[in-house]
């Protein structure tokens, strides 16, 4: 009975392996299974290669970042060390400020007296801001070369500094200072229209000692004939 059974069970399956929508669905079902863990392999190493090219421009994302950063600092050092540089050097100006400004104290009364129409107030913050002031240091040297001109020379080596510190500070104002000190050179020949003979020199000559700068334009046109000793 169980012998039937099987051969006809058999049988029936052979005929049903014939039929070609029975075949075509064994090689649907056959091709499902050998393609499937493949294709998933294949969609997962793609999304790893989608991943991988994602970090690697993230990385060089990253590494332009960091050059912009390093030059950042590198301009931000820069701009550090020369405001330190110019602190640096805004310090000894105003310790000169100082020194100045206790040298006057220390002048004359007379001569101070004079003074106070071009240096008004007390502290040495209000000494500079009179001092830097250009009509300021063109008074000044007309008051130093009165002095000389009068041969009162006691005083000149503290008001030779005085005009000397100011008008550098006036000129650092500017990009492109407006004025310079006049070139005047030892053992040069004594010329009228170019400087200002002091008392007890010779008619003529050479020059042997510069008393008072005087100082040119930038152009050259001088504004203020040096005082010399011929």
């Amino acid at each position: 009975m169980n012998k039937e059974f099987n051969n006809d069970f058999i049988d029936a399956l052979i005929v049903s392996l014939q039929d070609e929508r029975i075949i075509e669905r064994i090689k649907e079902i056959t091709e499902a299974g050998a393609s499937g863990p493949m294709e998933e392999s294949e969609e997962l190493l793609k999304e790893k290669e989608k991943e991988i090219a994602r970090l690697r421009q993230e990385i060089e994302f990253k590494k332009q970042e960091i050059q912009e950063y390093q030059v950042k600092i590198h301009d931000l050092k820069q701009k550090t060390d020369a405001y330190l540089d110019e602190l640096q050097k805004r310090r000894a100006d105003y310790r000169e400020a100082e020194e100045l400004h206790r040298a006057v104290q220390q002048l004359s009364d007379t001569t101070k007296e004079s003074l106070k129409g071009i240096f008004k107030g007390q502290t040495v913050q209000e000494f500079i801001i009179c001092g830097v002031q250009y009509e300021n240091i063109s008074s000044l040297w007309d008051f130093i070369k009165n002095e000389l001109m009068e041969g009162r020379e006691r005083e000149r080596d503290v008001l030779l500094a005085l005009f000397q510190f100011f008008f550098r500070e006036y000129s650092k104002t500017y990009d492109t200072p407006l004025y310079k000190l006049q070139e005047v050179k030892i053992n040069e020949v004594f010329r009228e229209d170019l400087y200002i003979r002091s008392v007890n020199s010779h008619v003529s000559g050479n020059i042997s000692e510069i008393l008072l700068p005087g100082y040119t334009s930038i152009n050259g046109k001088i504004i203020k004939k040096s005082i010399v000793r011929v």
